[in-house]
């Protein structure tokens, strides 16, 4: 389950980085809506992509701490994707891929674009995972399930 939590909460990550980006600008008028919704999707799924690859070893770490621990808090798990939202403004392309970046950067207001986009994800991921945190269940919620 801590994967698929990690995946929701990269897809989330990536939703919230578009939405950022795109908000208030309007499509070429020469690239039909069509298109330019494809393109948009495309773009989140790069950008979920990339969230996946620098925050999937952090995220697992907190992943297996809250299961091990038990905490089930949202506020636990929106202060870990917050500073790994963090992590991605010090680190933001990893050393093997040789890109030269020319033009505007993709996310104006990065140093509060990246924290509020792993929060978001931490929630996602407490929504998915982490409500449920916990090798071993309560009695009484083992319980309330016999």
């Amino acid at each position: 389950m801590i994967f698929f939590g990690i995946l929701a909460a990269a897809l989330a990550a990536g939703t919230t980085l578009m939405l950022v980006e795109t908000s208030g600008l309007m499509p070429p008028p020469d690239i039909p809506a069509g298109q330019a919704r494809d393109a948009l999707f495309v773009h989140v799924l790069v950008i979920s992509g990339y969230a996946m690859l620098l925050g999937f070893l952090p995220a697992l770490v907190a992943g297996l701490l809250a299961e091990i621990f038990r905490w089930r808090t949202i506020l636990y798990y929106g202060i870990v994707g917050g500073l790994i939202g963090v992590y991605f403004l010090f680190e933001p392309i990893p050393a093997w891929i040789n890109v030269t970046q020319e033009g505007p950067s993709l996310i104006a207001n990065a140093a509060k674009a990246y924290p509020a986009a792993g929060i978001v994800a931490g929630a996602m991921y407490w929504l998915v995972t982490g409500c449920k945190a916990g090798f071993i269940r309560d009695k009484s919620a083992a319980d309330q399930v016999t």
